[in-house]
């Protein structure tokens, strides 16, 4: 009897299944994220502004959120710089919601070949949230 071989299917956990749909639903009606996150990316300042909008939307939408309003403020404070062959984390944490406003903050590093990670910008972000 052959024994199947492929891969098991992956677990996702229901906060992590809202940020896919919400991503897909946005992906396809944001030109500029499809531009700055799409496949051939230059890493530029401009890439981690928009990294920290678009990683606080997600987080927000891992607590169950699907859609927020504008950014009335957001902040990134650049450290180091990517290199070609560098790998991207980032990290986005929904740290506080209140009754019309979400706080967010985001961590974007670099994974370099030889495994080091260095802390390239982190980001905070505040968004006006649509409460249901």
């Amino acid at each position: 009897m052959d024994q199947d071989t492929s891969t098991p299917p992956i677990e996702v956990s229901l906060p992590l299944q809202q940020v896919l749909n919400v991503w897909d639903c946005i992906r396809g009606n944001s030109p500029i994220y499809e531009f700055l996150l799409g496949d051939g990316l230059a890493l530029h300042g401009v890439f981690s502004a928009c990294a920290t909008d678009w990683a606080g939307g997600l987080a927000i939408a891992s607590c169950g959120l699907e859609s927020t309003s504008v950014s009335p403020n957001i902040n990134v404070n650049y450290l180091f710089s990517a290199t070609p062959g560098d790998w991207l984390e980032i990290k986005g944490y929904a740290n506080k919601f209140g009754k019309t406003l979400a706080f967010t903050t985001i961590a974007n590093s670099k994974c370099t070949i030889s495994g080091d990670i260095t802390l390239l910008a982190q980001g905070s972000h505040t968004k006006y949230i649509k409460t249901r």
